[in-house]
């Protein structure tokens, strides 16, 4: 990627947004272990169609993560977006 070039660089796929990688921090650790021992345990304790319906409500809630991360993603983007035009057309 040229220096500088940040539209190339999203053209030609360098740039893939909702791949973030990130320092996994203990605390990010601690809680992904929090929520995969709590989900087991439940579902030991459910009979088949109520594991069936946390499942449906797991999945559920994760869909309604994923829609929210892109809804800050695109918030953020316009946000940058207003801050570049506000720096180079009113100076």
């Amino acid at each position: 990627m040229r220096h500088g070039n940040i539209l190339e660089a999203l053209y030609y796929g360098n740039i893939i947004p909702f791949e973030k990688h990130f320092e996994r921090v203990p605390e990010f650790t601690k809680c992904v272990e929090a929520i995969s021992d709590r989900e087991e345990k439940l579902l030991s304790l459910l009979d088949e169609e109520q594991q069936r319906l946390l499942t449906e409500l797991i999945e559920a809630e994760s869909s309604l993560s994923c829609l929210s991360e892109l809804e800050h993603f695109v918030e953020g983007f316009r946000l940058g977006a207003a801050f570049m035009l506000d720096t180079f057309l009113f100076p």
